[in-house]
């Protein structure tokens, strides 16, 4: 019975502390992020694309988290959708892009009636909307991560091993009830 008990937190350990560091350093990518809240790219004009779009939400407070490149200079204007729907003064970010650039822009966003979205500006376009979020939509279960830098992920991932290899430790002594064996 020990054994495979054994085998099976071995396991899990050894693929938390595998695979926490990738899930980790893929979510917190800069310069080439994969496209999150859409199945692609997303062409706002013939010079904007939304790479990805993401919400990331901390203590109640909700930032929006995306990714344009462009293929032109151009200054793009991203303002806070949700804002509409509350009333008062729109808060808007402008972003000045080089030919060929890849940015991440992030901003706080108004949660309205459990939309998220925010409005994107070109010199090309007067107003593209991009929903983050609609009614009902759950995060994902990794939105956690996101905020831990790979460093950090992977010393989660230890300490979670750790636990387990410590908790497998007191059973066998519980269960035993004697002194730990040595070698001789």
């Amino acid at each position: 019975m020990r054994k495979p008990f054994f085998a099976v937190l071995l396991v899990v350990s050894l693929a938390l502390v595998g695979s926490t560091p990738a899930v980790a350093q893929s979510a917190n990518q800069t310069t080439s992020p994969q496209p999150t809240a859409q199945t692609g790219p997303e062409r706002i004009d013939n010079q904007t694309v939304i790479v990805s779009s993401t919400t990331r939400t901390v203590n109640n407070s909700t930032t929006a988290v995306i990714t344009l490149r462009s293929s032109a200079v151009q200054t793009v204007t991203l303002s806070d959708s949700g804002r509409f729907l509350k009333g008062g003064a729109v808060p808007t970010r402008d972003v000045n892009l080089g030919r060929g650039e890849t940015t991440t822009i992030e901003m706080p966003v108004t949660r309205a009636n459990g939309f998220v979205a925010v409005g994107i500006s070109t010199e090309q376009t007067d107003l593209y909307a991009e929903v983050l979020q609609r009614p009902g939509q759950q995060s994902s279960g990794v939105d956690a991560l996101k905020v831990l830098t790979s460093l950090q992920a992977w010393f989660a991932g230890a300490a979670v091993a750790l636990s387990w290899f410590g908790l497998a430790a007191y059973t066998v002594m519980r269960r035993s009830g004697q002194a730990p064996e040595v070698a001789t």
